[in-house]
């Protein structure tokens, strides 16, 4: 480890009996400061698990966070590069070259010991893709080569492919050549050898084995994050032992980056609160951290910067929190209890399975629906429910957020009360559905009903309604514009403006919906309850507009020509 002494003009620097959580807690530049003032930096640095040194690292910066490179252990750097070099199975010769180039810089004499004896196929495939190598013979000059080539013993002649990379191929040759002549003579003769394909897929299963141990399991092992599980099924069954990760070794360095972003309202944070032995919020700290590297290997996600990490980590705390709340049936005092005896995952798939089961009853309920049956697409139910449906019948169901939150209207589910406000709105379309395949059973919508304009259930069912209202036959048609505007001077209570809509007219509607759907009162209610705040939106959307002068070109709750 390094000792550094402080001269006596300097100032004597910060302990390093910092912990690695309130390291990881500091903004990225005031972190780099306390380890480059601490008494032992290294020991600081070293201290960092691997995945808390790789946020750290993009936090500050590559070429910044050079010092922390040339301060971080052989187990740290390989993290790095594991996850820097890759995207998904290929390896990324632009990633290879830029990480070559800073560990050059950051140790050059560490990083050729370290990589000339653990990664030497790694070498040899990215120098045989940037560089040509040519063995001078007897008979051949120099001079009969082109200003490309250099070399550094007059017998092996090197030619960089692309010269953006010149300077740093260049520079790793030169640094090979000082650090053993004949290393660098077997290395350019095996480079003529590489198989490329089979050197990169072994390189590949290698990195594989590692990033495992961290969670980054392979797609097909990840998924089963995703595997449904009931409450029920898990608390008759029991704590898999298997599926727990095992008490951390006294010396194994716990991650803390992603448990640094819950949110300290989360009930998962709050059950952690309550968690008193100190080997099982470790535990629990290890779990949570593979279970995000799971998810994003199952999402085929690359997190690159730490809003990145931060969605994942939100991610799995909202399952989390699902999945608690289902089984404490709501009673926060068991979920302490719980987090000891389930492994997190296990946690996860209850959450998870609570908003899976919400996208199997839509999508059974969808195939035999009467929108679908009269080729109708979502926006039929208008915005808000339009959305619940298409983030319910996504591959992986999302919570619609409209955009109250942000620019992307979908999100994660992160609650039970998420759950219950899909499985309302998702219970009042499929009750709307039923309702208007009563009222419709034998009114077919063709043409030019359904082609003329954008058609949603409220302008189906107002101007049908409309249409019995002014005695007009029944027919697949828009209203005309004159027939629109004496419906229009019907529909309004005598009084001043904002008008109100008729109790006459708010009556003969409901009769209208009663009698062409058939139902008992009972069942009508509980079927027609989704349109109860129908009227309050006419008043809303035209209760300021003249009696004279409705325009049909702006209306949206009715279907009108122009």
């Amino acid at each position: 480890m390094e000792k550094v002494t402080p001269k006596a003009s300097e100032k004597p620097g910060v302990p390093s009996s910092l912990s690695p959580k309130e390291l990881m807690a500091l903004p990225a530049k005031k972190a780099l400061d306390v380890i480059l003032e601490s008494l032992t930096p290294a020991r600081l640095v070293q201290s960092l698990a691997e995945e808390d040194l790789f946020w750290l690292v993009q936090d500050i910066g590559h070429e910044d966070a050079l010092p922390i490179l040339s301060r971080a252990s052989n187990d740290q750097w390989q993290y790095l590069l594991d996850l820097e070099l890759w995207r998904k199975d290929r390896l990324e010769i632009d990633s290879v070259n830029r990480w070559f180039d800073l560990l050059l810089k950051a140790d050059p004499q560490r990083f050729l010991t370290w990589g000339l004896h653990e990664h030497i196929q790694l070498i040899e495939l990215s120098l045989f893709k940037n560089i040509e190598v040519r063995i001078m013979k007897e008979d051949e000059s120099p001079s009969d080569l082109d200003e490309s080539w250099f070399s550094l013993d007059n017998v092996f002649y090197v030619r960089v492919r692309d010269e953006k990379y010149y300077q740093v191929m260049k520079e790793f040759l030169d640094r090979l050549a000082e650090y053993d002549l004949n290393r660098l003579h077997q290395v350019l003769l095996e480079v003529t050898a590489v198989l490329p394909a089979e050197t990169e897929e072994n390189i590949y299963r290698l990195r594989n084995v590692r990033l495992a141990e961290k969670g980054f399991l392979p797609f097909e092992e990840a998924v089963g994050i995703y595997q449904p599980l009931s409450a029920r099924s898990l608390l008759e069954k029991g704590p898999d032992a298997q599926n727990m990760v095992e008490q951390p070794d006294l010396f194994e360095v716990i991650p803390v980056a992603k448990s640094l972003l819950v949110q300290d309202t989360d009930p998962f944070f709050m059950a952690l609160r309550y968690v008193e032995d100190s080997h099982t919020l470790e535990r629990l700290q290890m779990e949570f951290s593979a279970m995000c590297n799971q998810i994003m290997s199952a999402d085929g996600f690359v997190a690159r910067e730490k809003e990145d990490l931060a969605t994942v980590v939100r991610k799995a705390c909202g399952y989390l929190n699902i999945g608690l709340r289902k089984l404490t049936d709501g009673d926060p005092q068991k979920a302490p209890s719980l987090l000891e005896k389930f492994p997190l995952n296990q946690i996860f798939r209850v959450g998870f399975g609570a908003a899976l089961e919400l996208k199997w009853k839509a999508e059974k309920w969808i195939k035999k629906s009467w929108f679908v049956a009269r080729d109708l697409e979502l926006n039929f139910w208008e915005d808000d429910w339009e959305g619940v449906l298409g983030g319910l019948l996504k591959k992986r169901p999302l919570f619609y957020a409209a955009f109250s939150e942000g620019s992307d209207p979908y999100r994660e589910f992160k609650s039970i009360e998420d759950i219950s406000r899909c499985r309302e709105a998702l219970d009042q379309i499929m009750a709307l559905d039923h309702l208007l395949s009563l009222v419709f059973a034998h009114t077919p919508l063709a043409h030019p009903m359904k082609t003329y304009q954008f058609m949603s259930y409220k302008n189906l069912l107002l101007t049908f309604w409309a249409r019995d209202h002014l005695g007009q036959p029944e027919k697949t048609e828009p209203l005309r514009a004159e027939e629109f505007r004496a419906l229009f001077r019907d529909l309004w209570a005598k009084g001043e403006k904002p008008y109100r809509v008729d109790e006459k007219m708010k009556k003969s509607f409901w009769d209208w919906l009663a009698l062409r759907s058939g139902l008992a009162k009972n069942k009508f209610q509980a079927q027609a309850e989704p349109l109860d705040n129908l009227f309050g939106e006419l008043e809303e959307e035209y209760g300021s507009v003249s009696l004279d002068e409705p325009d049909p070109r702006y209306v949206k709750h009715f279907l009108v020509t122009p």
